[in-house]
């Protein structure tokens, strides 16, 4: 089978376009989210002197991995590892502009074309969409629950004198009672379920894992789960790093790569289907001719 260089020469602009106002509204969703303090978290209550609640706070300058350094390789991450694939893919079959294909054999052009369509999403915005979505997501869970971090007590430093009651009851405290010097920690402290990195992370290490599961040859029995297995392995130490530097709760993490994974594998499996409904032609419905009918009953 012998293709043009036209088979991957996408219209990049057609495709950008329909997830572009959606794209859009959730850049600018997340930058309010993420970055202002236009939206607050729910303040959840706790216990007096906390210790899975006093621990260490790390600054976020001084974090393993930032969350624009995350933010970074989890959108260029996947579009590089394909771009790079497909580029070896072929220069080792053929160096002139028609060459062979013979990634036929894989399962991206038989039984479900699943590597063609992520190869499309990653071009045309879907994925990029996805992230937006998957960090637009867990924003509005961590808002929602207001579900404190392992450090929150030690920038919260409460002021236990102003509550009615005693601590040495142990009483569960849902008043706003923080004396911290520092209003953006406090409010990121109350931001623990999920974890932002863990979703992120997860959700760019399953899409890119698909990709290269669905296109990888039976031949390549080593290749394909060595890349697999480093893009998972990728993600699960970046959650690993926030529970490592008190930043999310185990569970937290945990959670987190569930929600990501199953973004990742909901987004690719449904615009995929969208996709091979848009691309079938067309019926136009059979009208049965009058002079047909008349013929037919004269005839009987």
């Amino acid at each position: 089978i012998y293709v043009t260089s036209e088979y991957f020469a996408y219209t990049s602009v057609q495709r950008v376009l329909p997830f572009l106002p959606i794209l859009v509204s959730s850049v600018v969703s997340l930058y309010f989210l993420e970055w202002t303090d236009v939206f607050k978290p729910v303040k959840s209550g706790f216990n007096c002197h906390d210790r899975s609640l006093s621990l260490p706070y790390i600054d976020p300058n001084h974090e393993v991995i930032p969350f624009l350094m995350l933010l970074s390789l989890a959108f260029a991450g996947p579009a590089i590892t394909v771009r790079l694939y497909r580029d070896t893919l072929f220069c080792l079959n053929n160096t002139t502009i028609q060459f062979k294909l013979n990634i036929v054999k894989s399962d991206i052009l038989t039984l479900f074309p699943l590597g063609k369509h992520i190869s499309h999403h990653l071009s045309s915005g879907v994925h990029a969409f996805g992230l937006c979505a998957t960090a637009l997501i867990t924003d509005v869970l961590q808002l929602m629950t207001g579900y404190p971090t392992p450090y929150f007590l030690t920038v919260c430093k409460p002021n236990y004198t102003t509550l009615n009651v005693s601590c040495e009851q142990n009483p569960y405290i849902m008043e706003d009672i923080c004396s911290g010097s520092d209003p953006a920690a406090i409010n990121q402290g109350r931001k623990s379920f999920p974890s932002q990195h863990a979703t992120l992370a997860f959700f760019a290490a399953v899409y890119v894992s698909m990709y290269f599961n669905s296109t990888l040859t039976d031949s390549s029995k080593l290749l394909k789960p060595l890349l697999v297995f480093s893009f998972i392995m990728s993600a699960i130490i970046c959650g690993l790093t926030r529970i490592i530097q008190y930043k999310n709760h185990a569970m937290d993490v945990y959670l987190g790569f569930l929600l990501g994974g199953a973004v990742a594998v909901y987004l690719v499996v449904a615009v995929a289907k969208v996709e091979r409904v848009l691309q079938k032609p067309l019926q136009s419905p059979q009208v049965e001719s009058p002079h047909y009918k008349e013929k037919s009953i004269t005839s009987s």
